[in-house]
């Protein structure tokens, strides 16, 4: 886990933006089919042709919403490659967070407590001191947000909510 180099930005920003064509494409015929769906509706003679439409164009209508939340973790991806974002990219939020946490409770320890506490990080890097989301996590969905172990737990916060 380290910061990605300026070759890594160039190839994340084309897959990104290469993407995020294709995701607009599908999106724009998608909106076209339900709305066509939604035109022959009162054509329909018999209800439960005029059900199973209605859950088709629901269907779709959901996979549109899908696309469009993913074409906006796209642009926000590509925001932060260009250094607009809120967070530098292919940083996780939550884990520069405790690490400035963790750093900032080492300042206000007593200097011994402090020095081991260098000492003890030096030593173990086991635990996730660095912010930076893998790049095996990037090549498959260089959108990501979070690591993987954050990632988790803000989908177990969304499914409680």
């Amino acid at each position: 886990m380290s910061k990605p180099t300026k070759t890594d930005l160039a190839k994340y920003k084309s897959m990104l933006e290469s993407q995020l064509a294709v995701l607009r494409g599908d999106v724009g015929s998608m909106r076209d089919e339900a709305l066509r769906a939604s035109e022959q509706d009162a054509s329909v003679d018999h209800l439960a042709d005029q059900g199973t439409d209605n859950y088709d164009q629901g269907f779709m209508l959901g996979l549109i919403e899908n696309e469009e939340e993913t074409i906006k973790l796209i642009e926000e991806a590509l925001e932060r490659i260009d250094g607009n974002g809120e967070w530098p990219f292919g940083t996780c939020p939550i884990c520069a967070e405790e690490l400035e946490n963790k750093k900032l409770k080492a300042q206000k320890a007593p200097k011994t407590v402090a020095k081991k506490a260098k000492k003890a990080a030096k030593t173990d890097k086991s635990k996730g001191d660095e912010p930076w989301i893998p790049k095996a996590r990037l090549e498959y969905l260089p959108w990501a947000r979070y690591c993987v172990r954050h990632q988790e737990v803000e989908e177990r916060n969304r499914e409680i909510a």
